[in-house]
């Protein structure tokens, strides 16, 4: 998982200074946006809190008109668990000649349990994370709109518990080394999302 989110990042990374050398190279043809929003997600299931905290920020730089291509990261809460967000992310927006225009966006990346207290022996890891949104946005002023937007987000995380062995130098039986037996339960959450932003 530690490898997967590393070379995740590394991806993320170089996209996003590609996208930002192009927007350097071409002065206003690729002008920065962002896109800040605070809300909920909210959870039908029979466990865990039915509604949690949810920020989010997106940062990129306008491919074309209607498109934004980016990254996003911010903070959700999910029971006990506080996970970090990193995703490439995507936003798009209908023009419109009147106050209000069409939004819509995508996330897709890992989660990371970056706030947890981890120890040798119980750790918690995020994993796969999508998340589609559509929402309104509505002109304040020439640069600056207010968002309302709702969407599904899906959040893999898993808890790892294990028994140390300090003699299995090697890693016999698939195992870490220096492990008895390790333990992983996957929980996957599906929330609705409601969010609040500003988008410039």
């Amino acid at each position: 998982m530690k490898l997967t989110f590393t070379a995740f990042s590394w991806i993320v990374l170089t996209v996003v200074m590609i996208l930002f050398v192009e927007g350097s190279a071409y002065g206003q043809a690729l002008p920065y946006v962002n896109h800040t929003e605070i809300g909920v997600l909210q959870n039908n299931q029979a466990i865990g809190p039915h509604t949690s905290f949810t920020l989010q920020t997106f940062n990129g730089v306008r491919a074309n008109q209607w498109l934004s291509l980016g990254f996003t990261t911010g903070v959700d809460s999910y029971q006990q668990t506080e996970i970090i967000p990193f995703a490439l992310g995507a936003r798009g927006e209908l023009l419109s000649k009147t106050t209000f225009s069409t939004l819509f966006g995508l996330d897709i990346g890992m989660g990371t349990a970056l706030f947890e207290k981890d120890t040798d022996t119980a750790w918690t890891e995020g994993g796969f994370l999508i998340n589609p949104m559509i929402g309104l946005l509505i002109k304040t002023d020439k640069n600056t709109k207010l968002s309302l937007s709702v969407g599904y987000k899906r959040q893999v995380i898993s808890e790892f518990t294990g028994v140390l062995a300090p003699t299995n130098t090697s890693g016999e039986n698939g195992l870490p080394p220096g492990y008895h037996s390790l333990n992983q339960d996957k929980f996957t959450f599906n929330r609705a999302s409601i969010r609040l932003g500003v988008f410039f």
